[in-house]
């Protein structure tokens, strides 16, 4: 049990761990090209961990220097059989980008599993293209669950248009794609997180992406780079948050990622009445970033549809928990995707929300929280999901009431520095 106490406002300069999702790409990409690649300022949470063993382990030289990352890349033509299973911990990233990208690896056994959340997290997204693209995977319930066991194939292109909008899934393709015969198209209905697209190019490999559509193009010889990861925007959001609803408040979040596929909450958030400004614009590695100075504001009121939940969906559970303490509350629709994330995050938002006396409907595909007065002190069960500690932890240093949270560890996964950097700019 860990109790979280109220603060009166946070203050001051912070740089933020950089993106998780751009970290796992790196690691990959590093290692399915030729020759040093060296990642600057590299998410080291437990899920981008995982990814970096794994490469380890399929034939990567990976050394931990003063300033990052140095993968030494053994190609794609030469990734190793691994000797043992491959365990993506909590990682869905790993997992799936993994099972596209071993399923072109020709004659080789790879068998992925995780823990008791991941193998209860959906495959057959992934499992379809692959076996359309003459992949042979197969997972456990009907190809529905991890663990998962590949055998190496010579894939070929396909056409594909995702059912469901899915930057892992689409990235599973891609990587899959690079070591196949001929090109893929992949069709988007709802754009989503195009950080692999991005750092293929810098790695060497061909993409094209027209309107809906992304052209990948095989290519074995990718070379070794330098990438420098901005911040994580989704680790951001929490003190942005916590700036925004915490009286004379003020923070600067430095070298911050300004994707405009990761960004919209902040759109949103500066729609709705945040005095939000974004500062130092440049661009590294084709990846946007810069600094976001955010103040304390009066939050309207947030409504975000099914076009624009792939835009944002890591920070869903975030403006639920936070949706109270806005004057018109929240509203989410479209959002199905979260139930099937490391928890039912609906179920565990509500249900928590409920017991903080938080007035909240759950629907089948999002939620509504209101605008609530008579908050109280409770417990909070976060069922190990680092996005639902993480939310709640800003819900009780925002509330008059605090709260205690049944656990924090689960916060290791995607931002263990966070309360180091909460001390340094928070005052009570």
């Amino acid at each position: 049990m860990v109790k979280i106490e109220t603060i009166k406002k946070i203050y001051g300069e912070i740089e933020i761990p950089g993106d998780k999702s751009i970290t796992h790409r790196a690691f990959i990409l590093s290692t399915i090209s030729q020759g040093v690649s060296f990642i600057y300022n590299p998410n080291l949470g437990d899920d981008t961990n995982r990814t970096l063993e794994i490469m380890r382990a399929i034939g990567g030289e990976v050394n931990h220097e003063k300033n990052g990352i140095k993968i030494k890349g053994c190609g794609i033509k030469n990734i190793k059989e691994p000797e043992n299973i491959l365990d993506a911990g909590n990682s869905g990233t790993t997992i799936r980008l993994l099972s596209g990208l071993f399923s072109s690896i020709e004659n080789k056994f790879f068998v992925l599993t995780g823990d008791d959340s991941l193998r209860k997290r959906p495959m057959k997204r992934v499992i379809e293209p692959i076996r359309l693209m003459g992949g042979e995977i197969f997972g456990r319930g009907n190809d529905n669950f991890p663990p998962v066991a590949i055998v190496g194939k010579k894939l070929r292109g396909i056409e594909y248009e995702l059912s469901k909008p899915s930057a892992q899934v689409k990235s599973s393709i891609i990587l899959a794609t690079l070591n196949a015969i001929d090109k893929t198209i992949i069709k988007e209905k709802i754009k989503t997180r195009n950080h692999t697209e991005i750092l293929l190019k810098e790695f060497g490999g061909k993409i094209e992406e027209k309107n809906n559509e992304i052209v990948v193009y095989p290519e074995t010889n990718l070379k070794g780079i330098d990438v420098y990861i901005p911040g994580d925007f989704s680790s951001a959001s929490y003190f942005i948050i916590l700036a925004l609803l915490l009286d004379n408040s003020e923070i600067l979040l430095k070298n911050v990622s300004l994707n405009p596929t990761r960004i919209y909450l902040l759109n949103l958030l500066i729609k709705n009445g945040g005095d939000i400004k974004i500062l130092n614009e440049s661009i590294k590695n084709g990846e946007r970033l810069g600094d976001i100075l955010v103040k304390s504001s009066n939050i309207k009121r947030l409504k975000v549809n099914k076009e624009e939940v792939p835009l944002m969906i890591d920070e869903l559970p975030l403006i639920g928990a936070v949706g109270a303490f806005f004057d018109e509350g929240v509203v989410v629709e479209g959002a199905d995707e979260l139930r099937v994330k490391e928890s039912d995050r609906i179920k565990v938002l509500v249900e928590n929300l409920r017991n903080l006396n938080v007035d909240v409907e759950e629907l089948s595909d999002g939620f509504v929280v209101k605008k609530s007065k008579k908050i109280k002190n409770g417990l909070v069960k976060t069922s190990f999901d680092h996005r639902i500690a993480l939310s709640f932890i800003v819900f009780g240093l925002i509330s008059k009431k605090g709260l205690v949270l049944e656990e924090v560890d689960s916060i290791k996964i995607s931002f263990p520095e966070f309360f180091n950097i909460l001390r340094r700019i928070s005052y009570v």
